[in-house]
């Protein structure tokens, strides 16, 4: 097994052919053919399988795929730091972040950073933590910040926990339910959502916990600024992290209800692989995040 057979094994999934894959890699069709023939016949069965959507993996094939991206991405890390440290390459860093990670930690980590790293270029990864979580094993970002997963274990990964913020009930400024003082009062609107408790929305538990109606669900939102769109663009109701948020009912545009919600905070943690070391712009914009959030505390 060697690096050449992983690494035309991604870009055949990626590309869903072995003509597109040998495209991408500026190779001969023959010579991708063959990579993956001898990759098979290292591990002694089929990786692959074709459908109607093209060339995809076998289950075993997944679990190729899972580790084969994390070898590839590491044999990328060393290049890069090789090059950074030969003044050849621009700091790359990725991170997978949730809106709220997003809202409270990310300007001010990302400003601090760049104060003594300024040739480096930020990639930001939203999404629901569980795919931010796969994207964190499989090495396509280096670390991640928001809640933990409520779907599966993280042992894997080291935890740190950064800061935390109330939940409260949004809607925009001039809402006709702007004067609600319980949730009985908002039955009649749809919610948009990101706050998720034991696998399923938080408002659809705090509903039921005081004998109401499901909501009506209409979007889960782990963008930020997308929820923040459907909150002032119609009638809509989120209940979300204060700090998310708190920065538009400053400037007038959101309303918080000032309904008890007795629910937990939300906490995010930054998340780092345990076997793979960060890289040291990573690892200084990682320590930007923990100063960020040390100043949330205070």
């Amino acid at each position: 097994m060697r690096n050449a057979h992983l690494r035309d094994l991604i870009a055949v999934v990626e590309t869903g052919s072995v003509r597109s894959a040998a495209r991408k890699l500026g190779l001969a069709q023959s010579a991708v053919s063959k990579n993956l023939t001898a990759l098979e016949k290292s591990v002694g069965v089929p990786l692959l399988m074709r459908s109607v959507r093209g060339v995809e993996p076998t289950e075993l094939g997944r679990l190729v795929l899972r580790r084969a991206r994390v070898v590839d991405a590491e044999l990328r890390h060393l290049q890069e730091e090789i090059e950074r440290f030969s003044g050849q390459c621009q700091n790359l860093i990725t991170v997978g972040l949730s809106a709220t990670a997003e809202a409270m930690l990310l300007s001010e980590a990302v400003a601090r950073f760049r104060e003594y790293t300024p040739d480096a270029l930020i990639s930001v990864l939203g999404g629901r933590s569980s795919s931010t979580i796969a994207a964190l094993r499989e090495a396509r970002i280096d670390f991640a910040v928001g809640p933990l997963p409520t779907d599966q274990s993280v042992t894997d990964l080291h935890t740190e926990q950064l800061c935390s913020s109330d939940l409260a009930i949004f809607v925009r400024a001039d809402h006709p339910a702007a004067g609600a003082r319980d949730l009985a009062s908002l039955a009649s609107y749809g919610w948009v959502y990101s706050v998720r408790q034991a696998g399923e929305p938080a408002i659809v538990s705090l509903m039921r916990k005081h004998g109401l109606p499901d909501p009506k669900l209409v979007a889960h939102c782990d963008s930020s600024s997308a929820l923040v769109d459907m909150l002032l663009q119609s009638d809509y109701v989120a209940l979300n992290s204060l700090g998310a948020l708190e920065p538009l009912r400053q400037r007038g545009l959101l309303k918080i209800l000032p309904i008890d919600l007795d629910l937990p905070p939300a906490v995010q943690y930054l998340l780092t692989p345990t076997m793979r070391p960060l890289t040291a712009p990573a690892a200084a914009l990682a320590a930007e995040f923990r100063r960020a959030s040390r100043r949330l505390r205070r």
